[in-house]
């Protein structure tokens, strides 16, 4: 897939009121996320020890310790500012008054965008927490987008805009790992940024009861 947008760094390590020293403790706490997400990025989790993340932010070991209870908890909180970052990339860039079609159409292509222009950015923030602390499993934001759209569908559902045979909350929790699934596949062809999409959307739009043009 070719031809990314230009996105602005993620908000990730990054604190509100540019006019404090940096030696407080929310901007240190912001140079240690900025430090992780780089370390996750590119060496995973399991790689990236907390005496590492602090050397990278430039900060004293026992520091690290001051702002996270331990390396998952950074993790957790690197993951949410990814998605936080993620979520205003879409928001800021998805046009308005748009059919159940061209919503979910704009936003995974510009989810797309993202991930392009971060690269191992999502792949990162995606991580199954059982590679982490060996619990039931899964990836706390693919709850989290499975959530988000069986709400807008079960929405669009209730206004006759999808089928109403759709399992709102079960398609929901599919679709974020569909996208996922897709991007990757699609990334390891050599395809036009456009052909993925569409098959993405011909299959999401027959299941969903959903036209091109025009509401349900």
């Amino acid at each position: 897939m070719t031809n990314a947008t230009t996105v602005a760094e993620p908000a990730i390590g990054t604190d509100e009121g540019a006019g404090r020293k940096p030696q407080q403790r929310g901007d240190t706490r912001g140079r240690l996320l900025a430090a992780a997400q780089d370390l996750f990025v590119s060496k995973g989790f399991h790689a990236t020890r907390p005496q590492d993340i602090s050397k990278a932010a430039g900060v004293g070991h026992g520091t690290f310790y001051l702002h996270f209870k331990d390396k998952q908890a950074c993790f957790l909180a690197f993951a949410e500012a990814a998605a936080e970052a993620l979520d205003a990339y879409v928001e800021s860039h998805a046009g308005e008054e748009l059919t159940p079609y061209e919503a979910i159409r704009e936003s995974i292509r510009l989810t797309y965008d993202f991930s392009r222009a971060h690269p191992g950015l999502l792949a990162a923030a995606l991580t199954d927490m059982s590679v982490i602390d060996g619990g039931e499993g899964g990836s706390i934001l693919m709850g989290r987008w499975g959530i988000m759209w069986g709400e807008m569908l079960a929405d669009w559902q209730a206004e006759g805009k999808v089928a109403p045979h759709v399992d709102a909350g079960f398609i929901g929790y599919a679709i974020p790992g569909i996208i996922r699934q897709a991007g990757e596949y699609a990334a390891g062809k050599e395809t036009t940024e456009q052909e993925p999409l569409d098959a993405l959307m011909a299959f999401l739009a027959a299941g969903l009861g959903l036209t091109k043009n025009e509401e349900t």
